[in-house]
């Protein structure tokens, strides 16, 4: 599974290893801002159908999960306030901002309210195969160098249309897209603020390569967790053109919403109105679909199979 790095991909990550080693010969402060522990940073917007699933699968090695929630057409707002009732670890932010950067801004606000080493940038619509699987990468921290600091790209697997089906494409069952630990420094607030959206957490073909230099790069393929990528018809599409939206917000946004830009960019592309791009890119997304693999993946979580059952 693991991909072939290029000469230069290969240069730079050498080159991060040699630099990581700055705080332990005294050139720059080591990472003991904050206590040891982990703070899951969960940004969220009507994301009623997975965070109740997503919340609860990581709930029982965090030492604190911050929800950063822009929640208005759907009932996210109630379940995290539901699940935050007499449980301290969780910490319920409300961001009523719908700006192209909200993930970004949404980051950097759950970065500033950390209060633990090691970040956890989880996506609301991931679960956690197991809670041994989280307890596996709590683990692994522990033996990691305590005096450098890492981002650590953690595997997913999709699960698209419904959880009985993801992408036939091998490339695409996997990715590294979104989830990554981090160990905490000051200078993630500005690197996320900034940011239009992902491109600075995630990064390219060489792993996240805006992150300062004295970040070690690692990434473990194994285990992993699911990615619901799971949504309306509606959301469906609208997802697909999320990006672009943001590259447009970055220049001087004409668009009021995302729904607005998809609407232009359907007519423009294809000619078609919104709702012959729904119906289009869902069949699209049917065709592209396998049965899940469940012999290559395991069963799935109880947390997704009851979610499943509850929307149906």
């Amino acid at each position: 599974m693991k991909e072939e790095l290029t000469f230069r991909d290969k240069v730079v990550l050498a080159a991060r290893d040699v630099v990581s080693l700055a705080p332990k010969l005294g050139l720059m402060k080591k990472p003991n801002h904050h206590k040891n522990g982990v703070t899951f940073i969960v940004a969220v917007k009507d994301g009623e159908k997975w965070i109740k699933s997503c919340l609860l699968s990581i709930l029982s090695a965090a030492d604190e999960i911050i929800v950063i929630d822009s929640s208005v057409e759907d009932n996210t707002t109630k379940i995290v306030e539901s699940l935050a009732v007499g449980n301290s670890k969780i910490r319920h932010v409300k961001l009523f901002y719908d700006g192209y950067d909200a993930i970004a801004l949404a980051l950097h606000i759950g970065v500033a309210l950390a209060r633990y080493r090691w970040l956890f940038r989880w996506d609301s619509d991931c679960v956690a195969k197991s809670p041994e699987v989280i307890q596996e990468w709590v683990d692994r921290l522990k033996n990691l160098n305590p005096c450098a600091y890492y981002a650590i790209d953690l595997c997913r697997v999709n699960l698209r249309v419904d959880i009985e089906h993801q992408p036939c494409s091998n490339s695409d069952q996997f990715e590294f897209n979104g989830v990554r630990i981090f160990t905490w420094h000051p200078s993630l607030r500005g690197i996320l603020k900034d940011s239009i959206g992902l491109e600075q957490v995630v990064g390219d073909s060489v792993w996240g390569q805006r992150l300062p230099l004295f970040y070690k790069l690692i990434r473990w393929y194994e285990p992993y967790m699911f990615h619901c990528d799971i949504k309306s018809p509606k959301n469906s599409l609208l997802r697909k053109y999320w990006f672009d939206y943001m590259l447009e917000g970055s220049k001087g946004a004409r668009f009021k919403s995302l729904e607005e830009y998809t609407a232009y960019r359907v007519q423009q592309d294809e000619g078609l109105t919104m709702e012959e791009g729904i119906k289009k890119h869902m069949e699209f997304l049917l065709k592209d679909t396998m049965p899940y693999d469940k012999a290559r993946f395991g069963d799935l979580p109880k947390l997704l199979k009851d979610s499943q059952d509850k929307l149906n």
